[in-house]
């Protein structure tokens, strides 16, 4: 049996389940739970959808998105907040945990209690190369291009109509995740599921503009302040979102605001990074490489994951010393692999 039946079997045996994903939610993370939670609600399942952060502004636009919980308001004046209690419910206990495009438990943050789920087995679904294989059953394909990939062949291993809705979060995943189906995973069976996905009424125009095209006016803010301060050093570009430039811009999101992939684009660099500085202290961190280079084993030393392009983790603070940290873990990365090409 394929992994995917062994998970559609499971899903279906299940009478309360709770689904999770990462920290800083991107938009295969985001709309790989929605796809799920509307498809198992076509069926009558009964189904939670946690985040430990907000949906960022530019998933605001998928079908359902008021319907995930997250576990942390919106910090718009860069005020540490106290965490919501993950929704429970003595009398239906969750009997399944489902984790999606996360790479280790500890970056789904307070999205998963451990005491709280202890006993309750979790499936592990995701894409990322670093994925540390933590659920009773783990369905990881470091060849899929998105988590929502994945996403697309369960819905239809349960036997559940793809509705346009559905098909939309879904194509939102593999959208982002591909960057417009420009990275280099970009294979044939992506291409297909686009179809398919089309063909059930997403629109792929209308989405790829939403992603790629429209950002609110805080997040060019944000961009403009952070890249008055950019640093080159050899062949890796550096820079960072405090808390100072969150607070005189008001940004509220988690993450960097996709400034990272734009630092990704300049010729003069083969590794970039973006140091942000979160209200509770702690400092996400996302990192990008050109081809032929690899960010990703660093990430996964750092206790975060990713992709060998594409990686990220939070480190404690302060700023400085997680930054000193990670740019000369770069350095040397840069290195050893620039000598093995």
């Amino acid at each position: 049996m394929k992994t995917e039946q062994k998970v559609a079997q499971r899903i279906s045996e299940a009478r309360n389940i709770l689904v999770v994903c990462h920290v800083s939610p991107d938009g295969d993370a985001i709309g790989s739970m929605l796809a799920l939670g509307l498809a198992l609600r076509q069926r009558k399942q009964r189904v939670t959808l946690v985040c430990a952060d907000p949906v960022p502004d530019q998933q605001r636009h998928l079908p359902g998105w008021e319907s995930i919980v997250t576990l942390r308001q919106d910090a718009r004046d860069g005020t540490p907040l106290k965490a919501k209690p993950l929704p429970y419910d003595p009398e239906l206990p969750f009997d399944l945990v489902i984790s999606l495009d996360c790479s280790d438990v500890a970056r789904l943050g307070q999205a998963y209690d451990s005491e709280l789920l202890a006993g309750v087995p979790i499936i592990n679904i995701d894409h990322h190369a670093t994925n540390v294989s933590f659920g009773a059953i783990n369905w990881v394909e470091p060849g899929a291009a998105a988590t929502a990939q994945l996403l697309t062949r369960l819905i239809c291993a349960l036997g559940i109509p793809l509705a346009s809705d559905v098909a939309t979060c879904l194509l939102n995943g593999i959208l982002t995740d591909t960057l417009g189906f420009r990275t280099p995973n970009t294979s044939t069976e992506v291409m297909e599921a686009a179809i398919q996905l089309m063909d059930a009424g997403a629109s792929l125009s209308d989405l790829t503009d939403r992603i790629f095209n429209r950002r609110p006016l805080e997040t060019i803010r944000i961009w403009a302040m952070a890249l008055q301060d950019l640093h080159l050093e050899g062949r890796i570009l550096w820079g960072e979102i405090t808390q100072a430039i969150r607070q005189q811009v008001g940004y509220k999101d988690n993450g960097d605001a996709g400034l990272v992939n734009f630092l990704n684009t300049a010729s003069e660099a083969d590794m970039a990074v973006v140091f942000d500085e979160l209200p509770d202290g702690q400092i996400n961190v996302s990192m990008r490489a050109a081809t032929r280079y690899d960010v990703s084993q660093i990430a996964l030393n750092l206790g975060g994951g990713g992709h060998a392009q594409a990686a990220g983790c939070t480190l404690g603070g302060p700023l400085e010393a997680a930054r000193d940290q990670v740019l000369s873990m770069l350095h040397e990365a840069w290195k050893a692999q620039t000598v093995a090409r």
